[in-house]
């Protein structure tokens, strides 16, 4: 490989043995053999006649050189004709020296591919397996980068920064098209590579729209120029599957999916005849399918909880790779999942094959946030409660309001802890790891609840004992307890994907009840209890009152959008609203009507996400900070 670059990079000059030799092995001494050797490989590999040379021309007594003909000026005529003889060259030497025994299953040496210190995500590996295309985010600035897997050699093949956002590689490896970002909407951009250079030849636009964002992980391209992805309609939540050719420019519409029925995520297969598909489908329920291209039949192979970040077809056709959370799994077409053993703490995205099943290549992401509190009286002065380096989060008030419990996932761990001044304290080790689902207190603050996707736990806080109540019903969110039952009011996502059911489930019976309200289950964005365990709940503008009766009225209408949470103390209505950048504490008297509205901070770098009854103090989650870095399994 090194003299072919070494030829190339002098393409069109005579270069003598003793020249090449020097640059291929400048500590060796020279032996004109090894460079014969070399050159007899390449000109078998693409099948060049010593006597009647094309490519590899012999210049007796003087030594050699490379004619290649000139790319050709369009883009996209260039990339799909096949591209540059050398690039055939490449092909044949990966076909000539590819290892041909029998895929693995075991993987065990993590090493890594990231040499920078920016973050690299979205990530394709050629289907030649030379290189690594990927996109490197280093001081605000958005670049696509390409890098020789086997040198470790790289060079930015974008012109401008952008705000690119996924990656697919041409079939013969010659090509790239990238997803951009635009003002509104996004584009497909195409652009052809010389691989020996690994600079950038043309680029141009090839597709754009407005009414949607291209949502995909990966840019699948088919041998017949056709590129799948998907994409998310813009004025709503609905997501679809998209083929689009980039010769005709025809644009086809595959699969439609609306409200809970997500469209994630896409993965060609290598036949092309097939696509795995990945969907968000409810509350921690993922689901992937197989849609057959020339039938149009799709069927579920398997749906698992928490998070889908990645798919990825194995070289052999037979099985598909899944990304989810820390774990990678293995499914095959009969659906039968199998856990890779791969020891990790981090999250890991889009873990794909490498072109003959040896590697497997992923996106390892690095997740911290910290939580900040704020006084009323001085909401622009921010203290830093937690800093783990990990992910801290959902963290809610205690009663008394110096004390709050909070979920923490330090070392690959969910668990949740006490926070009392100043300290931290374990209150509860989950030992199953299990995902967990809301916070609530007790209304005398001795006792905590959590809840998986199947038992609400109860912890006593002075003792960190648990009870284990266990429940037959789908996953849902723990809201708040009751004041008079032994009971929680909890919420499960409504079939808009947007607002939540509200409900209460009885610790004594396991029974899980609906609330209603002309019939129909309530749905709402937000949900709290008044001391005599009347339910309040709201849509993005209005709040409303249900009486244990049923009877539903509203009791309060913002001007604009924006509600993001409703509580009750005394008498006292509490409305937390999101305008803009801004955070409004509005305060309603329900029996003289007159409200006051208060500043209580911004958004910027920040989130609020819990107040003390009393809203005398905030509790804030600072925005994630990421790292991402590339890394190979082998």
């Amino acid at each position: 490989m090194e003299v072919l670059v070494y030829l190339y990079s002098h393409k069109g000059e005579v270069v003598s043995q003793e020249e090449i030799f020097s640059a291929v092995w400048p500590k060796a001494i020279f032996n004109p053999s090894s460079v014969q050797r070399c050159v007899a490989i390449l000109r078998k590999a693409f099948d060049d006649d010593a006597k009647q040379p094309f490519l590899l021309i012999t210049h007796p007594k003087r030594g050699y050189s490379l004619e290649v003909p000139s790319p050709k000026s369009n883009t996209l005529k260039c990339v799909f004709g096949g591209g540059i003889a050398v690039l055939i060259v490449v092909l044949a030497l990966v076909s000539l020296f590819s290892n041909q025994q029998p895929y693995k299953n075991d993987f065990s040496d993590l090493l890594p591919i990231s040499s920078s210190s920016g973050n690299e995500f979205a990530f394709m590996t050629s289907p030649n397996g030379l290189y690594i295309a990927f996109i490197r985010d280093e001081a605000t600035s958005k670049h696509i980068w390409i890098k020789q897997l086997d040198t470790g050699m790289e060079k930015r093949i974008s012109r401008q920064p952008g705000d690119y956002l996924s990656l697919g590689w041409s079939p013969n490896s010659n090509g790239l098209v990238f997803t951009l970002k635009e003002q509104v909407g996004s584009s497909l951009q195409v652009t052809t590579l010389d691989l020996v250079s690994m600079l950038p030849l043309d680029q141009e636009e090839a597709y754009r729209t407005t009414d949607y964002v291209i949502s995909s992980h990966r840019l699948d391209w088919a041998t017949d120029n056709t590129v799948y992805f998907t994409e998310k309609r813009r004025a709503s939540s609905d997501t679809q599957l998209v083929s689009y050719n980039l010769i005709t420019k025809d644009k086809r519409v595959l699969h439609q999916s609306k409200q809970t029925d997500w469209l994630l995520m896409q993965s060609l297969s290598p036949d092309e005849a097939s696509i795995a598909l990945g969907f968000e489908a409810g509350q921690n329920k993922y689901r992937v399918d197989l849609l057959d291209l020339n039938s149009g039949y799709s069927k579920t192979l398997v749906t698992i909880e928490d998070g889908l970040s990645g798919l990825s077809w194995h070289p052999d056709k037979k099985s598909i790779l899944l990304s989810k959370r820390n774990e990678i799994l293995s499914i095959d077409l009969q659906g039968s999942v199998t856990k890779l053993p791969f020891k990790n703490y981090q999250i890991v995205r889009d873990a794909s094959y490498s072109y003959n099943g040896e590697e497997i290549f992923m996106e390892l992401v690095k997740v911290d946030v910290d939580i900040l509190s704020a006084n009323r009286a001085s909401v622009k002065t921010l203290k830093r409660l937690v800093n783990s380096s990990s992910v801290d989060f959902l963290p809610v008030f205690a009663p008394e309001s110096s004390v709050f419990v909070f979920e923490s996932h330090r070392f690959g761990q969910k668990q949740l802890f006490l926070y009392e001044q100043g300290k931290e304290r374990l209150l509860f080790k989950n030992p199953d790891n299990v995902e967990l689902f809301g916070i609530a207190w007790s209304k005398d603050g001795k006792s905590v609840f959590t809840a998986s996707k199947n038992t609400i736990f109860r912890i006593d806080v002075a003792s960190n004992k648990v009870e284990a109540i266990p429940h037959v019903h789908s996953s849902f969110y723990l809201r708040e307890a009751y004041h008079h039952s032994d009971a929680l009011l909890v919420s499960y996502r409504s079939s808009d994907g947007v607002g939540f059911h509200a409900a209460k489930f009885d610790l004594k019976t396991g029974e899980l009840k609906d609330f209603e309200a002309k019939g129909e289950r309530l749905s709402c964005y937000s949900m709290g209890l008044d001391k005599a365990d009347n339910i309040y709940f709201s849509n993005t503008s209005e709040v409303f009152k249900r009486t244990g009766a049923g009877e539903v009225e509203r009791v309060w209408q913002s001007q604009a959008a924006g509600i993001i949470g409703v509580t009750t103390e005394s008498n006292l209505l509490f409305v937390t609203l999101e305008q803009g950048s801004q955070y409004k504490l509005v305060e309603y008297d329900l029996s003289s009507g007159n409200s006051d509205v208060t500043w209580i901070g911004n958004n910027e770098g920040k989130m609020l996400i819990n107040a003390a009854h009393d809203y005398s103090q905030f509790l804030y989650l600072t925005e994630p900070t990421r790292q991402k870095r590339l890394v190979r399994l082998r």
